[in-house]
C-alpha cells in the first residue's frame, strides 16, 4: 500500500466508522470525538436521521454492542477485551460486550486454498493434503477452519487466516490509537481511563492473535504441561504445516462443555467433568504459572471418554513469581485479618500506587473485606469471587487494576460459570484449599526462608553497591543544572479549561472590538466601492462583528456561567 492508498484507506474507515455510530445513535459521541469532518454532507446539512424504531427498543448497550459487531472484527475484539475490565466500564456494558460473535460471512474457498498453497510453499493442496473438506467447519472474522487429512494418514484441523485481515486490523488500530490520544488530551473524564495505554495493549494483545506461530507456541506449551495428564487432552502441532497465516493441529472430536443434554446422552458424569475443569486451572495457575485465557464455552470440548479438551491457544495468561506471591498474601491477610498486610500485597499487585497512597474511602472498603472473609476456612473463599471483589472495590473509588489481574480474575470468572453449569454445587474453594496449604507450608519451611534470606540480602547489597553511584550522578546533574523535577498537580485540570475558555473568550472580543473600530474608520473615509453611498467594506465589518458577537452571547448564555 503507498501512501496514497494509506491515506484513502484511513479516510474510507473513518467514515464507515462514524456512519455505523450515527446509525446506532451515538453521534454525540461522533462530535465528541474530533470526528464530525467525516459525517455526510446531507448529515452537517440537516442534521442526522432520526433512529429507526427498533433501535430506539433497545437500550444503549445493546447499541453500542451492535455497533461494534458492525464494525468488524478489530472493534468486536476491542469490545471483548472491553467485558474484562470491571474497573473501567458499568455492568450492562460488561453484559452485552460478552455477547459480542463474530457475525461475518465467512470467506470462499479459493481464497483459502490460495493462502494455504502460498504459506506452504507454493505446493497444490492436493499434494499436501490426503484429503481436504473445502467447507469450513468454523468460522470467525479472523479466520476460519477446515477439517483434513494428511499424507500421512492423520486427521487435522487447519486453521487458515482471513485474506488482507492485517491491513484493516492495522488500519482500525490506528484509528484507534488517534482516537485514544484525542480523548486523553480533550475529554477530562478520560485521563481516569487510560485510554492510550489501554489501546496499546490491546493492539499487542490483537497483534498476537493474527500470527498463527503465537498460537501455536502456547499450544505446544500446554502440551506439554498436560502429556502426563489422565483428565486432559490438548491437540497436538503440525510445525510442517504451520505458518503465520495457516496453523495445522490434531484435530479431536468432542461435545461443547456446555451442552449439557448431549454430555447427558453419552453417560459422563458431570460432576467429574466440573471437578475436573477447576482442577486443570489450578495445575495452570500454581504449577505451571501458564493458562488458558480464553475459556468460553467454544474453546473447551469433552470427549466420548469424558477428558477435557481445549482449543484456541491465541490468548494466554503468564502467572509470575510475583503475582503468585502476592495471590497468597492477600489470603494471609485475611486469615491474620491484617489490614497492613492486605494493603502491602495490594502494593506489591501494583493495584496501589504505593504504601500509605490509599485513599480512607479505599481503606474503609478494604476493611469491610476483610470483616466479610475474616474467620473463614480456605475452602470457603473462592479465588475468583475474591477477586471479583478486589476489581468492583478498585472499580467503586476509581482505582487502577493491572490487566494481568483483570485477565486473571475474568478467566476464573467464566471457568466458574461453566463448572456451575455442570454442577450447581461445585466449590471451587474447596478445591483450592489443597494448593493454598501447600504454598503456606511451603513458606514456613526453612528452604523457603533462608531463600527470601539470600533474596533479601542480596537486593540489600545491590542498593548499597549503587547508592554512591547514584548519588553521585544525581549531584552532578544538579552541579550542570540539568536535574529536572517533574511535579503531578491535582485538581488543577478544570482551572486550566477554564482559564482556557477566559481567554479564548477575551480574544475573540478583542477581534470583535477590532472590526468595530476599523468599520467605524472605514464609513468615516467615504471610500469606495460603497452600497446606498456607504463604505461596502465597512458594512461587511459590521456584519461579521454582529454575527460573531451573536455568537460569543449564544456560547456564553449556553454555558450558563454569565
Amino acid at each position: 500500500m503507498n501512501l496514497l492508498d494509506n491515506q484513502y484507506a484511513y479516510v474510507r474507515r473513518y467514515r464507515q466508522i462514524v456512519d455505523v455510530m450515527v446509525k446506532h445513535g451515538f453521534g454525540y459521541l461522533v462530535d465528541r470525538f474530533g470526528l464530525r469532518p467525516f459525517r455526510s454532507i446531507r448529515e452537517k446539512l440537516f442534521g442526522p436521521r432520526p433512529l429507526k424504531e427498533q433501535m430506539l427498543l433497545l437500550s444503549e448497550a445493546q447499541r453500542l454492542r451492535l455497533a461494534l459487531e458492525e464494525l468488524g472484527p478489530t472493534f468486536i475484539k476491542f469490545g471483548q477485551i472491553l467485558s474484562t475490565r470491571h474497573d473501567l466500564i458499568p455492568r450492562e456494558y460488561i453484559n452485552e460486550f460478552e455477547k459480542l460473535q463474530d457475525n461475518v460471512q465467512p470467506f470462499e474457498f479459493p481464497k483459502a486454498r490460495k493462502v494455504i498453497e502460498k504459506e506452504l510453499g507454493g505446493k497444490r493442496i492436493e499434494d499436501i493434503f490426503l484429503k481436504f473438506n473445502p467447507e469450513q467447519i468454523a468460522s470467525a472474522s479472523i479466520g476460519q477452519v477446515y477439517l483434513a487429512t494428511l499424507l500421512t494418514g492423520e486427521e487435522v484441523a487447519v486453521k487458515v487466516m482471513r485474506p488482507g485481515i492485517e491491513d484493516i486490523i492495522e488500519t482500525d488500530l490506528s484509528i484507534l490509537m488517534s482516537m485514544a490520544r484525542f480523548a486523553q488530551k480533550h475529554i477530562k473524564e478520560s485521563k481516569f481511563f487510560n485510554p492510550v495505554g489501554f489501546v496499546d495493549e490491546f493492539s499487542r494483545i490483537i497483534r498476537l492473535e493474527i500470527d498463527y506461530t503465537h498460537e501455536a507456541q502456547n499450544a505446544d506449551k500446554f502440551f506439554l504441561n498436560f502429556k502426563d495428564s489422565d483428565t486432559v487432552i490438548i491437540p497436538g502441532m503440525f510445525w510442517k504445516y504451520t505458518t503465520k497465516h495457516v496453523l495445522c493441529q490434531e484435530f479431536l472430536e468432542g461435545i461443547k462443555i456446555t451442552d449439557i443434554e448431549k454430555i447427558k446422552a453419552r453417560g459422563l458424569d458431570l460432576r467429574k467433568i466440573s471437578v475436573d475443569l477447576s482442577y486443570a486451572y489450578l495445575k495452570m495457575i500454581f504449577e505451571d504459572s501458564f493458562y488458558h485465557a480464553d475459556p468460553h464455552p467454544g474453546n473447551i470440548l469433552v470427549s466420548p471418554e469424558g477428558k477435557i479438551i481445549f482449543l484456541d491457544f491465541g490468548m494466554a495468561g503468564h502467572i509470575d513469581p510475583l503475582l503468585r506471591e502476592n495471590l497468597a498474601n492477600l489470603i494471609i491477610s485475611i486469615q491474620l485479618n491484617d489490614i497492613d498486610v492486605l494493603i502491602e500485597a495490594l502494593t506489591e499487585l501494583g493495584l496501589i500506587s504505593d504504601i500509605g497512597s490509599e485513599s480512607p474511602l479505599l481503606k474503609i472498603k478494604l476493611e469491610e473485606l476483610l470483616v466479610k472473609y475474616y474467620d473463614l476456612s480456605s475452602k470457603f473463599i473462592d479465588p475468583a469471587a475474591f477477586l471479583q471483589d478486589l476489581v468492583n472495590i478498585f472499580a467503586g473509588t476509581r482505582g487502577r487494576v493491572p490487566t494481568n489481574i483483570m485477565l486473571l480474575s475474568k478467566t476464573l470468572i467464566i471457568r466458574e460459570e461453566i463448572s456451575r453449569k455442570l454442577d450447581p454445587e461445585h466449590n471451587f474453594g474447596e478445591l483450592t484449599e489443597t494448593y493454598v496449604k501447600k504454598m503456606l507450608n511451603d513458606r514456613a519451611k526453612a528452604s523457603h526462608i533462608f531463600r527470601e534470606a539470600e533474596k533479601m540480602i542480596s537486593d540489600l547489597f545491590r542498593l548499597m553497591k549503587n547508592f554512591p553511584r547514584r548519588v553521585n550522578h544525581l549531584l552532578s546533574k544538579a552541579e550542570k543544572g540539568t536535574l529536572k523535577l517533574e511535579l503531578e498537580h491535582l485538581g488543577l485540570d478544570g482551572l486550566v479549561e477554564e482559564l482556557d475558555i477566559i481567554s479564548n473568550r477575551l480574544s475573540f472580543s478583542m477581534i470583535i472590538a477590532a472590526l468595530i473600530v476599523g468599520s467605524s474608520l472605514i464609513i468615516q473615509s467615504r471610500m469606495s466601492p460603497s452600497l446606498f453611498g456607504v463604505p461596502f467594506l465597512g458594512i461587511m465589518g459590521f456584519l461579521i462583528a454582529g454575527f460573531l458577537g451573536v455568537g460569543l452571547l449564544i456560547s456564553i448564555i449556553r454555558s450558563g456561567k454569565w
